[in-house]
């Protein structure tokens, strides 16, 4: 599925307690593309790419997957605009 994320909106993680855990923050430079991204949605495609491959992680580098997702989606990649780590981000 193109974006199975979208299953995953509205759903939250909670701890023993049962208390919601709250979603961490993601860096300024990165920002979700496509329909209805959020930061939630964001954060699972990042955290199963990272799981899933071993190839780097650069995030959507067509310009055009803003107009239609569906045709110049990158499917390797998260749905996020290209993104370059910084120092800043790490620390």
């Amino acid at each position: 599925q193109l974006f199975w994320e979208k299953r995953l909106q509205g759903l939250s993680a909670s701890d023993v307690s049962e208390e919601i855990i709250k979603c961490m923050e993601l860096p300024k430079g990165l920002q979700g593309v496509g329909p209805g991204a959020s930061t939630e949605s964001l954060l699972s495609a990042v955290a199963s790419a990272l799981h899933t491959s071993s190839a780097p992680i650069t995030g959507q580098n067509s310009a055009a997957v803003e107009k239609n997702p569906g045709i110049w989606l990158n499917t390797a990649q998260p749905l996020c605009k290209a993104f370059v780590v910084t120092d800043d981000d790490i620390r």
